[in-house]
């Protein structure tokens, strides 16, 4: 009996899946080889994790491809090699290439959906069951590859605090062979074999798997997305009566929802004749829920791009708005008939569109905000004739945050390297050999004037790390802890309990009452108030009759249109003295 005899007897399954899809088995090899390198390289490790990936994913599709097709053996290894050759230079080369991850590999999974399916005479039934036993791998792959690096890390664990045997970096192998090797192969070996098998409800009857998916899809989803789309047509009316446009929180809302209804529209199908009588009402009329929310997006999403040009969020959003409002029409047509295929396959076309390329989501986002931050430097006397000069003054503190978050969406997308035509004839510029992005980002930032002595004065920053003891007479209540950040409206409805700073306000909703303090007045009280030395105990002010914020963690800017970043605090309200 030779090698592969005896592996194939030893490991069935995983045999198997080395034998059906070579391509992705050896991607998954040279990767965990990569990763468990002592010096692998620094960024380009990540690039290289990103590109194999992104590679294995793609291979996978085009074997499921040629097999669904009955391709010979060696059409199936070319078609293979050349899908994973095309996304693993997507993935390796994203600066080149503008790539946004998140869109590449979004739209890679449902190809992998549909990729045994597209020819003709595919059954709809059967690509609904391959894509259940297709998750449930997945699943369990994860589930595997946990439980293996959980459990080598427990006994690693052991050895060291037993017998004090540890070994450099040991859990940080462990967790990278988990995931890129065992899951992955695992995940392989489960792949269902038998792709042209339909699903038939009436023959699974009583089993666990109906049961389970019937409740999930009759009793919870469809009722949840129903009463989901009830707020938004409500919300959609109270635009109409405000004449007032929709908020920037819509937008992810209106996401949610296309998304998730349109996937338990996808895991119903099987019971579109057979479910409970809201699940049918739903399957035939979907696509009516979707064109109220479907204008609620279109106009959220336009009235940010306008105001704050395009980001990859911004162009994801919008991606999902051409994709609603496309399967809102097909299925306006087909019903029922619709061809699963064609909702899946047209996420997949438009997120690769959008995923490299001058006008994907990177490509864009580059675009338009070096637009926008050029014309921003020109208001303030930065930028002159394509070149930097020194701004006239300090730069307020305003101005640096503003400047700061154009640097902060360039980074992100890789697109600091456009800013490099403004230094050039510089005698030294922020672009020097071997700089990385955060390198780079701060490198810049100070070369624009953005790190200057008012703006670090301005700074201040304040975290207890000591007890405290306030002595407070009659019934007391506190309540907490608030953490507060900034937000970007003013209007938009809180939730109980919760904190948000809008420029100079700071407002607290608890369960009954809605307190706002002035966010300059307590920056400056808490310093005033915090003690000098290491240890600091929190700071209390007087907010109200009888209501205190105590707090434990305070950072901003004074003299700042958004005087406060963040905050932690309690509340303390007295109702009797």
């Amino acid at each position: 009996m030779n090698l592969a005899s005896r592996f194939h007897a030893l490991l069935p399954d995983l045999a198997a899946a080395l034998t059906r899809f070579p391509v992705p088995a050896l991607l998954s090899v040279a990767l965990t080889i990569l990763i468990n390198l002592d010096n692998p390289g620094g960024s380009g490790q990540e690039m290289f994790i990103a590109g194999a990936a992104a590679a294995f994913l793609a291979a996978g599709s085009g074997h499921l491809f040629a097999e669904g097709r009955g391709l010979s053996r060696s059409t199936n290894l070319l078609l293979a090699l050349a899908a994973a050759a095309a996304a693993g230079v997507l993935g390796y080369f994203a600066v080149i290439f503008e790539t946004q991850y998140l869109f590449l590999f979004a739209a890679l999974a449902p190809l992998v959906m549909i990729a045994p399916f597209l020819h003709d005479g595919a059954k709809q039934g059967a690509l609904w069951l391959f894509n259940l036993r297709f998750g449930l791998a997945a699943l369990l792959a994860a589930v595997v590859a946990l439980a293996f690096a959980a459990g080598l890390s427990a006994i690693v664990g052991a050895l060291d605090f037993l017998f004090g045997v540890s070994v450099s970096n040991t859990y940080e192998h462990i967790w990278a062979t988990a995931l890129a090797l065992v899951g992955p192969l695992y995940g392989l070996s489960l792949m269902p074999r038998v792709i042209d098998e339909e699903v038939n409800i009436e023959a699974q009857k009583g089993t666990l798997l109906e049961r389970g998916v019937s409740v999930l899809v009759n009793y919870v989803l469809v009722p949840v997305i129903v009463i989901y789309a009830l707020i938004l047509h409500a919300y959609a009316v109270k635009i109409i009566v405000e004449q007032a446009l929709p908020n920037g929180n819509v937008a992810t809302m209106v996401s949610v929802f296309a998304v998730g209804g349109t996937g338990a529209w996808l895991i119903a199908w099987p019971w579109r004749e057979a479910g409970t009588r809201l699940l049918r009402l739903f399957m035939r009329g979907w696509f009516w829920l979707t064109i109220v929310p479907a204008i609620l997006l279109a106009i959220a999403i336009w009235r940010r791009i306008a105001d704050y040009g395009v980001t990859p969020d911004r162009y994801g959003i919008a991606v999902i708005a051409v994709w609603i409002a496309a399967v809102t029409a097909y299925l306006a047509f087909r019903r029922n008939r619709a061809d699963i295929r064609v909702i899946l396959g047209a996420m997949a076309v438009l997120l690769l569109v959008g995923s490299a390329g001058p006008f994907g989501a990177n490509g864009l986002t580059i675009k338009t905000q070096v637009a926008r931050f050029e014309q921003f430097l020109i208001g303030n006397g930065v930028l002159m004739d394509g070149k930097i000069v020194a701004p006239v003054g300090q730069l307020s503190g305003e101005v640096t945050s503003q400047g700061y978050a154009f640097l902060g969406i360039l980074r992100e997308v890789n697109g600091l390297e456009k800013l490099r035509p403004w230094f050039a004839g510089m005698a030294k510029t922020p672009f020097e050999p071997g700089v990385d992005d955060w390198g780079l980002y701060y490198s810049i930032g100070k070369a624009l004037g953005f790190e200057n002595p008012l703006v670090n004065n301005d700074y201040f920053n304040f975290f207890a790390n000591a007890p405290s003891e306030l002595a407070y007479s009659g019934q007391v209540r506190m309540l907490g802890p608030f953490d507060a950040a900034m937000s970007s409206t003013k209007d938009a409805v809180m939730q109980p309990m919760t904190a948000r700073v809008y420029e100079t306000v700071l407002t607290i909703q608890t369960s009954t009452e809605t307190y706002t303090v002035d966010a300059n007045a307590l920056l400056d009280h808490v310093k005033r108030q915090a003690q000098p030395g290491d240890f600091r105990p929190p700071v209390a002010m007087k907010i109200g009759p009888n209501v205190q914020i105590v707090i434990d963690r305070l950072d901003g800017r004074f003299r700042n249109q958004w005087p406060i970043n963040s905050a932690r605090f309690w509340l303390v309200i007295r109702s009797g003295v």
